[in-house]
């Protein structure tokens, strides 16, 4: 058993005290710690204090003025299964449903999942493993090892509800001393597998809102084994608004940040994202084939909407 390293604890009760202490070198936000508190045990994080989301007051879901508003420390297990969810946006119950398994989904947030940690195979894996092979540019070394020549890291954006909320337009909420801010869940992200977040540190997401009158979208996820397993390819797909007009889609879990692709019809938006996607040896998948699957995974998706 891996052990947690030392740290402090605190769980503030506003939000602005929460944004206090993150402001403090070597602090971090935890929600449901499902995934920090491994990548912890694997020493990827070795925050000095952990700032608790669960005083907050950040969980719930309610319908206001045409949006469904969603706190951020909801767990998936709770979006998965309301009613509206259920009815007017399926794609993000169906997204919720393939984090993990059902255990971990109690616990899991949705802002957790948004703010996700993107991965690699080189980077998520304990801290003896990575000595062996220098670590990785991501974590105290200096070579990135799937592609040691080039500048950055490639660790790959794997989140699985971010593309169906992308393409629900939903908007998210960060909240710190200074105020509150509202973004588009589409312009959180960018190439970066280190700084894969468009994010101040003393920001709290805090609600994340989706328009209910959202068009049609089908969530999609391949991965090696129906449950655990990170997403190999991830896709969510929407259909045109009317008849002719353009169809949509976002991949994920083949690059840092998600890939945005449209076309004017169901096969040719598959072959639009073939090319658009060119995954690295991140997983332990071949990449040429999950290259290939990305084609699948979009097919699948546009038959689904019809």
């Amino acid at each position: 058993m891996l052990p947690l390293p030392s740290f402090q604890y605190e769980a503030p009760t506003d939000v602005v005290e929460a944004s206090r202490l993150l402001s403090e070198p070597g602090s971090q936000l935890i929600a449901g710690g499902t995934d920090l508190l491994v990548s912890m045990k694997h020493r990827l994080f070795e925050p000095r204090l952990l700032v608790s989301a669960r005083r907050l007051g950040l969980r719930g879901i309610s319908e206001h003025a045409g949006w469904l508003e969603i706190g951020a420390a909801t767990t998936l297990h709770d979006v998965a299964r309301h009613p509206t969810v259920l009815a007017r946006l399926p794609a993000l119950a169906a997204a919720c449903r393939t984090v993990a398994t059902p255990t971990i989904q109690t616990m899991a947030t949705l802002g957790g999942n948004l703010m996700l940690d993107t991965r690699c195979m080189y980077y998520n894996q304990p801290a003896g493993w990575r000595a062996t092979l220098g670590y990785c540019l991501k974590r105290e070394g200096t070579v990135c090892h799937v592609a040691p020549k080039g500048r950055g890291c490639y660790a790959t954006h794997s989140a699985d509800t971010v593309p169906a909320l992308w393409l629900m337009g939903a908007e998210a909420e960060f909240s710190s001393a200074r105020g509150v801010r509202r973004v588009a869940v589409s312009s959180m992200y960018r190439e970066d597998g280190i700084a894969w977040l468009r994010l101040e540190r003393d920001e709290v997401l805090t609600r994340v809102f989706v328009p209910l009158d959202t068009r049609r979208v089908v969530h999609r996820k391949l991965r090696t084994r129906q449950a655990i397993d990170y997403a190999q390819v991830l896709v969510a797909v929407a259909g045109p608004v009317s008849p002719g007009g353009t169809w949509t889609a976002v991949i994920s879990s083949v690059s840092s940040s998600p890939i945005l692709v449209e076309a004017a019809s169901a096969a040719e938006l598959s072959e639009a994202a073939f090319r658009a996607c060119q995954p690295l040896s991140t997983h332990l998948a071949p990449a040429t084939w999950r290259k290939k699957m990305v084609r699948v995974e979009v097919a699948r998706a546009a038959a689904l909407i019809g």
